[in-house]
């Protein structure tokens, strides 16, 4: 998953607007009528979904220790997965597709007043993804911190954070609240002349180096540190840090794999899928082959059980989400407005075995919040399963995974996650993001809730 920042939470209940000569009249649509999954559910055991986390750790193993798109990793998990999916009967497709990905290729941080420290890269620092190139020496100026935990803080997430500050310096912002874009869209307006983003410090999983992206190219060197430096640089007047940045562009070329029952009506076709890459920091056990294990043995029992869908359903999985959601903006964006009209929901999984689990549903409400009718009754089919066997899910709002790019589209979409900021999973996007962090009972607990879900979907009346 694209890293989170502040996970919203809101209210289960789902309404739809619908406009007619001007009345705005709110029902309650129900969503598809129950079936009965229990055999699904059965054969979808956490061992086998397990099994799956197993060879992928042993993929990123063999390979340089990551599942990054674009490397032999990354190729390496698509094998995987078509080689599992055509064992099962499947015919596997391969969506290739190019993008552009900034790299930095160098980059320096020093302090040079008080007194003279030269920091290191990926221990005290670390460049953010779209990190834009350049030198600057500078004063740090702090940001509306809160370094000692005593209040919330918007920290660059507003221009008003930004009054009386001296253009040139370097911004010192604290992580948390909004996306880092905006703290460095905010931070530029004002005239930084870099930006250096502290973690938050909230907690004790929130205080070391982290991974971060800016999802599109920023103008000033934007780098991450650890809490720790931070509040040493806001504490002492007058600090000045040299930061440069050397970055290239780089082009990589990946793919999707999909693959379709083979029975089912075309023309309400629906799409359950995970992102089957994970960031080079480590091999992305939860993130996110916890996902991508689960659609895999959701796919494996319908054809082992011999399911027959009334509608037909396609297991996709994404490449370079982490990079920006390219596989899914690939694929949606060369859906003509025919086959768009024919899916007729998307179910997403995307860390869905965090160490310290919050089980939630996606959910954005009625259309007028953004999330196309209809989203609101798979948030109910995934509510309602999770609270029938005694788990009462919260419900999150962001639109950091691969949802996001049918959400544009005007597809209905829902989906599973149990968690990646604020202590639920400590290894989010770093080397320790493995099976053995992987919480084995929510794992087999969602992984019931997504078959459960493909399969109402899948034998929806039309």
């Amino acid at each position: 998953m694209k890293p989170l920042h502040r996970v919203l939470v809101i209210a289960a209940a789902v309404v739809v607007a619908v406009v007619i000569v001007g009345v705005v009249i709110v029902l309650r649509p129900a969503p598809p009528p129950p079936v009965d999954s229990a055999r699904l559910r059965a054969a979808v055991t956490t061992e086998a979904v397990t099994a799956h986390l197993q060879a992928l750790q042993q993929v990123a193993e063999a390979n340089q220790g990551n599942r990054a798109a674009g490397t032999p990793g990354y190729s390496a998990s698509v094998d995987y997965v078509a080689a599992r999916l055509e064992e099962a009967g499947y015919r596997t497709q391969r969506q290739q597709f190019s993008y552009e990905r900034p790299d930095f290729t160098r980059a320096t941080l020093g302090r040079t007043l008080p007194t003279r420290t030269d920091y290191t890269v990926a221990r005290d620092y670390r460049p953010l993804a779209y990190s834009g190139a350049g030198s600057v020496t500078a004063e740090v100026t702090g940001v509306d911190l809160s370094l000692d935990g005593e209040r919330t803080t918007t920290s660059g997430c507003e221009a008003a954070d930004f009054s009386g500050f001296s253009r040139g310096n370097i911004a010192l912002v604290q992580r948390g609240t909004c996306p880092f874009a905006a703290k460095v869209d905010n931070a530029v307006a004002a005239g930084a002349g870099g930006v250096v983003i502290l973690n938050q410090g909230d907690d004790q999983n929130r205080r070391g180096l982290f991974a971060g992206t800016l999802g599109r190219q920023a103008g000033v060197p934007v780098v991450a540190t650890t809490f720790e430096l931070g509040v040493e640089w806001a504490s002492v007047p007058r600090t000045v840090l040299a930061l440069a940045v050397e970055s290239t562009v780089t082009t990589v070329t990946t793919e999707n794999l999909i693959a379709d029952t083979a029975s089912g009506a075309a023309d309400h076709t629906v799409v359950i899928g995970a992102h089957l890459d994970g960031v080079a920091e480590g091999p992305g056990i939860n993130d996110n082959g916890s996902g991508v294990a689960a659609v895999l043995e959701t796919a494996v029992q319908f054809a082992d059980l011999g399911v027959q869908p009334r509608n037909r359903v396609r297991f996709a999985f994404w490449g370079a989400e982490e990079d920006g959601l390219h596989g899914s903006e690939h694929y949606v964006a060369g859906l003509d407005d025919a086959a768009r009209r024919e899916i007729s929901v998307y179910l997403n999984l995307d860390m869905i075995g965090s160490p310290h689990p919050v089980a939630s549903v996606y959910g954005g409400g009625a259309p007028a919040s953004g999330w196309p009718a209809g989203s609101g009754e798979i948030q109910a089919v995934l509510t309602d399963f999770l609270t029938s066997v005694g788990v009462t899910p919260q419900t999150v709002t962001f639109r950091a995974s691969d949802h996001a790019s049918f959400l544009s589209a005007g597809i209905p979409a829902g989906g599973l996650f149990t968690g990646a900021d604020d202590g639920a999973d400590p290894c989010y996007h770093q080397a320790c993001d493995r099976l053995e962090t992987i919480d084995r009972d929510m794992l087999g607990l969602m992984a019931d809730a997504a078959a459960h879900a493909a399969l109402t979907y899948a034998q929806a009346p039309r």
